[in-house]
């Protein structure tokens, strides 16, 4: 019975280190920070919230569809075959496009031609410095300058970086016109 007992308080120690909670809204920034700057697309998604999750969902289920119509449109088929490249998936696999591949897709694309990224501006990256903190219940607002702020919600595993989806772009992505989607 001890043997078992100390097992089992073996496996609960190694499980709780090998996540962390985030404590604080600056918590939740370093663990993004460095899941960007490592390109761990998957460390990356999983401080992200819930809403920020559903809001890409619904960005990469439309990129999803306009797979569908790629062999009508030749623009939209050439940056698909670009992002499979980078990706280095088949185009065949993109219409099984998740969250997690998008942002590897991001992070890979950005770094390799070192433009601006929208997942985290550069102020955002170390050694950003945080001037100003705001917190109101669950929701906290950490403040880099003036313009520059980073939103974070706080949920039962800790604190979660909150990023407006509509931000989140890459350069060479197929973007569906009015036109195409009516």
């Amino acid at each position: 019975m001890f043997r078992y007992f100390t097992g089992v308080l073996l496996i609960a120690a190694v499980v709780s280190c090998g996540k962390k909670k985030l404590d604080t809204p600056e918590a939740a920034l370093e663990a993004v920070q460095n899941a960007y700057l490592k390109r761990d697309a998957k460390a990356f998604t999983a401080v992200l919230s819930k809403e920020t999750l559903n809001d890409l969902e619904e960005k990469v289920d439309e990129m999803r569809k306009m797979f569908q119509n790629m062999p009508e449109n030749d623009n939209a088929k050439q940056a698909f075959e670009h992002m499979a490249k980078q990706m280095g998936m088949p185009v065949s696999k993109l219409k099984e496009l998740t969250v997690e591949d998008f942002i590897g897709y991001m992070m890979n694309n950005e770094g390799a031609s070192g433009s601006e990224t929208t997942l985290l501006p550069k102020e955002m990256l170390p050694p950003a410095k945080v001037m100003k903190r705001v917190e109101k219940g669950n929701k906290a607002t950490l403040y880099f300058g003036d313009d520059d702020k980073l939103s974070f919600v706080k949920t039962d595993a800790g604190w979660r970086v909150h990023l407006n989806a509509e931000n989140v772009t890459a350069k060479g992505m197929p973007v569906q016109s009015q036109e195409e989607s009516e």
